[in-house]
């Protein structure tokens, strides 16, 4: 009794644990699944009619409008985290940008905004704040790049 005792233990763990493994993995699934992402979104039609990357203060406008307009639309900037900061990052690796050894690829994309994805899209870029129709106009870039 005492050995069909211990085998009836550890089936049970090995129970708890299988079913422990299936509810993590259900879940992290079902989050991944709820992320938010310009994936699910409309093409906006000012994607193609604005250029994509154009400064954030722009010296053909008053100030008044442009203070207002860019801090309503900045969708991604430095600290964020985020699905679409891996578009971002995904475009300065195309263009050779070092991000560091970070992410599922060690390529650094890992979709934190962090400072040497920011130091990339200031050289590159000109400017470390983005808008939804910025990060779209990558996302476009890189599918026509076949990235």
């Amino acid at each position: 009794t005492n050995s069909s005792t211990q085998l009836l233990v550890v089936g049970g763990i090995i129970l708890v644990l299988a079913v422990g493994g299936f509810t993590w993995y259900y879940f992290s699934k079902k989050k991944k699944e709820s992320t938010p992402s310009l994936d699910d979104d409309i093409l906006d039609a000012n994607v193609f009619s604005t250029p994509p990357f154009r400064p954030i203060s722009n010296s053909n406008t008053s100030s008044t409008s442009t203070s207002s307009s860019s801090s309503s639309s900045i969708y991604i900037k430095k600290g964020s985290r985020h699905p679409d900061v891996k578009i971002l990052q995904r475009y300065l690796k195309y263009y050779k940008q070092p991000l560091g050894r970070s992410g599922p690829k060690r390529d650094g994309v890992d979709g934190i905004f962090g400072k040497l994805t920011a130091k990339g899209a200031q050289k590159k870029l000109g400017k470390t704040s983005f808008t939804r129709s910025d990060i779209q106009s990558m996302k476009n870039t890189l599918k026509l790049l076949g990235q």
